[in-house]
């Protein structure tokens, strides 16, 4: 059996990638929870995405400093094991679909930062839409949509299954997209546009398949930058 938890964090001890993957790793053999992790990403806004803030959403006071996604084996493990105490966002567990696997990387050094920017989107679901037509048009529809109208080139959706924290925020679903990073700063490049025309369509496009099935007033989106986690002393 293998799970997927998203932990969403306010605030972290360091700005530093080693020293964070370090006490992720202290935490983890403390607990003895690293024979259950298969797999761990920590996205931060760091310096190299801070030309994002342009496609952040809310503008102000937006509180999401950092992803940590872990893929989980066997018999769950007690959350304390897992997250360490930094100001948390929300703790989720999730189903995920891959619409356009980014690409796979190999470890070549101990915190291995993914090509591009990580945008990470958060919302809850419209309430005057059913929920089961509303997942089923994100699932059958949106999803090439968004492809089709921006410069992805990794796209995963992630329905929000539970909260694993007593005061998590409540959200419903989860997107993962990743972009060059020519798309922090030019919104061209961002919605795969070649002429002015072509990213007035795509902009159109996007937005009116987003807020068929997205309460719009609810989204929570920050670009970060991703690293894979060294597990080899964990395990």
């Amino acid at each position: 059996m293998t799970y997927t938890l998203k932990c969403l964090f306010e605030h972290l001890p360091s700005d530093n990638i080693a020293d964070l993957a370090a006490l992720l790793k202290q935490h983890w053999r403390r607990h003895g929870a690293g024979q259950s992790i298969v797999s761990a990403h920590l996205a931060v806004a760091d310096s190299l995405v801070a030309d994002g803030s342009r496609w952040q959403r809310p503008r102000e006071g937006n509180r999401l400093k950092a992803l940590l996604s872990l893929d989980l084996q066997g018999e769950s493990s007690e959350i304390e094991g897992l997250v360490p105490s930094w100001p948390l966002l929300g703790v989720y567990s999730v189903d995920s679909k891959v619409v356009l696997p980014p690409p796979l990387v190999e470890q070549t050094s101990p915190e291995l930062r993914t090509s591009g920017s990580l945008q990470v989107c958060l919302f809850r679901l419209r309430a005057d839409r059913a929920k089961a037509d509303a997942l089923d048009y994100w699932y059958q529809e949106h999803g090439a949509i968004a492809c089709a109208t921006q410069s992805t080139f990794g796209y995963r959706q992630h329905l929000i299954t539970a909260t694993k924290t007593r005061d998590s925020a409540h959200y419903d679903g989860l997107v993962e997209e990743y972009f060059p990073d020519g798309a922090l700063t030019s919104a061209e490049i961002f919605f795969n546009a070649e002429n002015p025309d072509q990213l007035a369509d795509h902009i159109a496009k996007l937005t009116d398949s987003s807020s068929r099935f997205i309460d719009m007033t609810s989204l929570l989106v920050r670009h970060l930058s991703e690293y894979k986690i060294d597990l080899t002393t964990c395990h």
